[in-house]
């Protein structure tokens, strides 16, 4: 991209630009395509030709994100607060990445990510210089002392990778960055941000065609094979206690926070099991109700007495049962969302689910001293107030069927919780009493739409200040889909991810994925079974259909029904993905042909 890169790298980032040249924009050589031919870079006049500004007074630009000291996600998170507070807004952000330390070795492991940002500060927007300034007076308000060891540890690191304007170089700053094509924990959230629809997208011109040159260059170095070979390793993992504290040289783990740990999925699918602390749920309902109350009606229970109702330790001795049979996460709800529920208030709610959640985030805790085990506990909720408080006994994970449109607070008490709590933003159209309308259940193409919906609901989070990368995604099985939309939607997952990343989704495109198809009625319609309780068998062959299309996470009542058959689709999907990724690794090795890693 500048004469210092690889002719490798200068020539897909060439083709890029010639490429987008040919959507309407001027033909006339952009200062990137120049350096990137050989021609004149430095002090060339910024493209103003093409791509999509933002007008007068507005840029776009990329920025990349790492840390490797301190609370390495709270700093990120700080980072993002401190940047929108300066009018440097986040447009789409990539995955958390945690990789080996490159150039320095004998240090802990990076946290990584990318950003697409917007500069809304007419003083900054049109000098990538002036950006320059608005990021490092960020590294130092977080902790950054200057003049410490290149390429040593830093609390906080903030990059420009591309600029609106095109090529920059001065004594300070060169952009294109001169080493991102030859780095692998920059490469991997840069193709996280590339949406596929190149200026059509929304970028501007050259933060297109640098998006386009990365993600070309990240599938030539392995691409997501690295991904592969990087899951289930360090600094958390799933749980299971067989993670070493290292990352392979070669690895690149995609990590969320979940507990007190990052968490990588991809390698083997987790189970969540359903605890439902509700007196009407379709299938299970009254199962931890006291038997004293157990013929109360669910209309009385917004009374807000429902805690002496729920036999806590009865809950506990569930979720323990859950966990035994292989559950990593048990999901805690308080009012039923089957077609035509009345709904709950909030204070009942919260009531019924909070003691709950407080005793069994306890008892799990004390289970994981003994055990290599490590479960995790969520909160299914669409109330802003009630997952406040869930998170505040102990919820890990927020559950949200809603995704935020049931509940106008639900959005910002997410981004309020102190921990950087996991959301799982469901897809749905209306609310349990409309959802099966069939105004509501009618899609052209079901995957897109939902895949589309999810990712404006995601963009809807963002904007609440909830950060991206704590956003999972869950289609909705038989919430506002007919029986047909059910099996379709399940056919094609991999459908909905590829919606959200036209829509510029962001990070959310390759975000863990939530199935739940447990005990539903398209099962029964299907099998003829018409009790809830008699579908175990049909959805155990439902999660199977999930994991061979790319669900990460499945919710089920009986996990000891589902738990062997997913373990074989893992085998399935997940056998050959880990062969692929060992041979391309190999090719990874061999990277050094591409880029020419430089000392400057």
């Amino acid at each position: 991209m500048l004469p210092r890169l690889a002719p490798r790298a200068r020539r897909l980032f060439t083709r890029a630009v010639s490429a987008h040249g040919g959507h309407g924009h001027s033909r006339a050589p952009t200062p990137a395509a120049a350096a990137a031919e050989g021609g004149p870079g430095p002090g060339a006049a910024p493209d103003r030709a093409g791509g999509a500004h933002l007008g007068v007074g507005r840029s776009t630009a990329v920025v990349a994100i790492g840390s490797n000291q301190g609370d390495r996600v709270e700093l990120f998170r700080a980072a993002l607060r401190a940047l929108a507070d300066a009018g440097v807004v986040v447009q789409r952000h990539s995955c958390l990445y945690e990789t080996a330390p490159a150039y320095v070795t004998d240090q802990p492991a990076f946290l990584n990510a990318a950003m697409v940002v917007r500069v809304d500060d007419p003083a900054t927007a049109a000098d990538p210089v002036k950006l320059l300034d608005v990021l490092k007076r960020v590294e130092r308000d977080l902790g950054r002392a200057e003049g410490g060891r290149r390429f040593g540890p830093r609390p906080i690191d903030l990059d420009i990778i591309f600029h609106e304007r095109g090529v920059h170089r001065c004594a300070r700053l060169e952009v294109p960055h001169p080493r991102y094509a030859e780095r692998g924990f920059v490469l991997a959230p840069l193709a996280d941000l590339h949406t596929g629809a190149g200026i059509a997208g929304g970028d501007s011109f050259n933060v297109a065609a640098g998006l386009t040159t990365a993600l070309k260059l990240w599938r030539q170095s392995g691409g997501e094979a690295r991904v592969a070979l990087g899951a289930g390793g360090g600094g958390g993992g799933d749980g299971d206690g067989d993670e070493d504290e290292t990352v392979p040289v070669d690895a690149i783990r995609r990590v969320v926070p979940l507990g007190d740990a990052l968490w990588s999925w991809g390698h083997r699918t987790m189970i969540m099991g359903i605890l439902n602390a509700t007196p009407d749920s379709f299938s299970d309902g009254g199962a931890l109700i006291s038997r004293d109350d157990a013929d109360t009606d669910a209309e009385s229970t917004e009374s807000g007495d429902g805690a002496s109702r729920v036999d806590v330790a009865r809950a506990v001795a569930a979720a323990r049962r859950l966990v035994a049979s292989g559950a990593d996460f048990v999901d805690v709800g308080g009012q039923s969302t089957r077609p035509g529920a009345t709904r709950v208030s909030p204070e009942a709610e919260a009531a019924r689910v909070v003691p709950v959640i407080r005793a069994v985030a306890a008892a799990l805790a004390e289970d994981a001293k003994a055990s290599s085990k490590r479960a995790f506990v969520s909160v299914d909720t669409f109330y802003g107030s009630v997952a406040s408080a869930a998170a505040r006994a102990g919820a890990d994970v927020i559950n949200d069927v809603s995704a935020g449109t049931l509940d106008a607070g639900m959005l910002a008490a997410v981004a309020a919780t102190e921990r950087p709590t996991p959301y799982v933003a469901m897809h749905m159209r209306g609310d349990p009493t409309t959802m099966q309308s069939a105004a509501l259940t009618r899609y052209d193409d079901v995957s897109r739409r939902v895949g589309e919906e999810l990712a404006a609901r995601a963009a809807d989070a963002a904007k609440a200040g909830v950060e991206p990368w704590r956003l999972w995604m869950d289609p909705g099985l038989g919430f506002a889909k007919t029986h047909e939309g059910c099996w379709d939607l399940l056919a094609n997952l991999r459908g909905v991810r590829d919606a959200v990343t036209r829509e510029g989704g962001g990070g959310l495109a390759r975000a863990p994925m939530l199935v739940g198809a447990s005990r539903k009625g398209f099962l029964g319609a299907a099998t003829g079974k018409a009790a809830a309780s008699a579908r175990d068998p049909a959805t155990a062959a439902a999660c199977v259909a999930g994991v061979l299309a790319g669900a990460d996470v499945v919710r089920v009542h009986d996990v000891d029904a589902v738990v062997d058959a997913v373990r074989v689709a893992d085998a399935v999907a997940r056998h050959g993905g880990r062969a692929e990724a060992a041979a391309r690794a190999r090719r990874a090795r061999e990277y050094a042909w591409l880029v020419k890693p430089n000392d400057s």
